[in-house]
Formats: C-alpha cells, sequence, structure tokens
C-alpha cells in the first residue's frame, strides 16, 4: 500500500490564485474596451488613465 497523501490546502491555494487571475484578466480585457490607447507599457497605461485631462 502507497502514501497517497494529498495537500488539500495546497489545491485550494493553487485554485483560489488561478481564479484570481482569470478575474484579473477579464478586469483588464474589460479596461481595455472601454478606455483604449496607444501605450505598450502597463504602468505608463495606468497612469494615464488617472491623470487629469486638460
Amino acid at each position: 500500500m502507497g502514501n497517497n497523501v494529498v495537500d488539500l490546502s495546497a489545491s485550494r491555494e493553487k485554485a483560489k490564485h488561478r481564479k484570481k487571475e482569470e478575474h484579473f484578466s477579464s478586469l483588464q480585457k474589460r479596461l481595455e474596451k472601454a478606455l483604449p490607447t496607444e501605450e505598450t507599457d502597463p504602468k505608463k497605461k495606468l497612469l494615464n488613465i488617472f491623470k487629469k485631462k486638460k
């Protein structure tokens, strides 16, 4: 008889992390559609969203 030990908490953490990443990517796509920009750098793109427009 082998030692088949499954770490449920690790599996839950992986699933939780994967779900968060999927949610983040869906939010990112929604923001891209709402505020399309030519900027490629994600940090600059985010800063441009919050800058005051003249």
